[in-house]
């Protein structure tokens, strides 16, 4: 797995868990942070943003072009990636609180 800058991206808790999953069951799809967290509801619409714009930071995710909303969708490198990391994690992650995203 190649170094991640955000760190934070490969730590384990239950709304990157849930992104992810989300993520890697539908690598060729293109998101808006609305849809995926509307796919989400027990992850808040600010850790979806944030989880996305750290994928985007580390390459992970492209920026769809010629769209109204930021539209994203995960690279052959990210799915690989994010495949990895989730594979390392537990099955499923115990609740976590705000402050531990």
């Amino acid at each position: 797995m190649r170094a991640l800058n955000a760190i934070v991206l490969m730590v384990a808790s239950v709304p990157r868990q849930r992104i992810y999953d989300a993520l890697l069951a539908d690598p060729e799809r293109d998101w808006t942070v609305s849809q995926l967290a509307s796919l989400l509801p027990d992850v808040s619409v600010e850790a979806v943003r944030t989880t996305v714009h750290l994928l985007l930071g580390d390459h992970l995710m492209d920026i769809v072009p010629r769209t109204c909303a930021l539209t994203v969708r995960l690279t052959s490198g990210g799915h690989a990636t994010l495949a990895e990391i989730r594979a390392s994690w537990p099955t499923e992650q115990a609740p976590t609180t705000a402050e531990e995203f």
